[in-house]
């Protein structure tokens, strides 16, 4: 093997036990929590040295937070695309549900750490980062004064829309439910429209 040959196959294998680490350290984090989990676990189940693991990431904060901020705001800016994309508040509100839908059918353990289980990354997040939180937020404000809404807290209003798909994921995780999330989108998208417009209706 020449040098070039295998300064190749060591960044392979140097990634592929960065992305066994990362897969195992996701699932732990989502079913247990960070703090539930220790180095020696996440190093178990990527099936990998603590060593090897250490050579990716300093710490098991490091690890979580990479993990967490990267996929966060990843998240934000994909449902800003979708802001920017969709021609209307109501699609634009749909568009979102259906990708929180389809975000937990397809990587579930990814939707639970970055949305149900892990808060405690959530202050680390920086004032002037986009989070999936502002791209909702913002998507109200723009229907507010564009007068497709009446006048809501678009903080609140975002907590609602989130809420609708959290819950349900919840009641899916612990088995009260068992059809895949995207599925139940169209009744989510009329549930969270719903909600906005009863709280942008002024208290009789």
């Amino acid at each position: 093997m020449n040098i070039h040959s295998y300064v190749v196959f060591s960044r392979m294998r140097a990634a592929g036990v960065r992305d066994k680490v990362e897969k195992a350290a996701l699932d732990l984090f989502a079913a247990k929590g960070v703090d539930g989990v220790s180095i020696a676990e996440i190093a178990a189940a990527a099936g990998v040295a603590q060593g090897a693991l250490y050579r990716h990431y300093a710490s098991k904060d490091e690890l979580a937070w990479t993990l967490f901020s990267t996929a966060y705001l990843r998240t934000g800016a994909e449902l800003d695309e979708i802001r920017k994309r969709e021609p209307d508040f109501g699609s634009r509100i749909a568009e979102m549900v259906r990708h929180f839908c389809a975000l937990y059918d397809s990587e579930p353990a990814l939707f639970r750490f970055l949305l149900i289980a892990q808060h405690d990354l959530l202050p680390r997040i920086g004032p002037k980062e986009r989070t999936p939180v502002d791209a909702i937020a913002d998507t109200v404000s723009a229907a507010i004064k564009a007068g497709d809404i009446g006048p809501v807290d678009p903080q609140a209003a975002a907590a609602i829309i989130m809420g609708t798909v959290l819950q349900t994921a919840v009641f899916h995780i612990y088995g009260r439910l068992q059809r895949r999330l995207i599925s139940r989108a169209p009744t989510l998208i009329r549930a969270a429209l719903a909600a906005i417009e009863a709280m942008a209706k002024p208290e009789k």
